[in-house]
């Protein structure tokens, strides 16, 4: 019985999130075309790109620990959440070659107001969140 726990856990950890799975945990976007006209329809302040890579432990960290964490969800309150793979067109158009790489957009310019790489602790991750809120261009 040990030695099937232990073989569990050692396969847990090899099969690292995929942006796939990143977003169903995260009930999250794929798409970032379909999350911008989301936010412009919803009247949301901004949409969150979180890039992510298959097999990266600091990525899965930031969605299971970061993105999960109650108060940082509460002030992604106004924010449509989309992930995608470094491996995709949007990840190469914003240049993103560490991962995970945050990517603060406002939806009507469609533009990146704030950036942040690497993995960020909840604390720290809300600075990053309200840095991103006062960049965002008053209507």
């Amino acid at each position: 019985m040990k030695i099937l726990i232990l073989s569990l856990l050692i396969i847990c950890n090899v099969m690292a999130i995929t942006a796939k799975d990143a977003a169903w945990v995260l009930n999250a976007q794929t798409d970032l075309h379909k999350a911008l006209k989301q936010a412009k329809q919803e009247k949301k302040e901004m949409v969150l790109l979180l890039v992510v890579k298959d097999g990266c432990e600091w990525c899965e960290k930031m969605v299971h620990e970061t993105m999960k964490n109650p108060n940082v969800k509460n002030a992604l309150i106004d924010t449509v959440v989309v992930i995608i793979d470094n491996k995709s067109d949007h990840a190469k158009k914003y240049k993103t070659t560490l991962t995970p790489s945050v990517f603060f957009i406002d939806p009507k310019t469609e533009k990146s107001i704030y950036t942040h790489v690497g993995y960020e602790k909840a604390g720290s991750f809300l600075i990053s969140i309200i840095n991103a809120k006062d960049n965002i261009e008053p209507e």
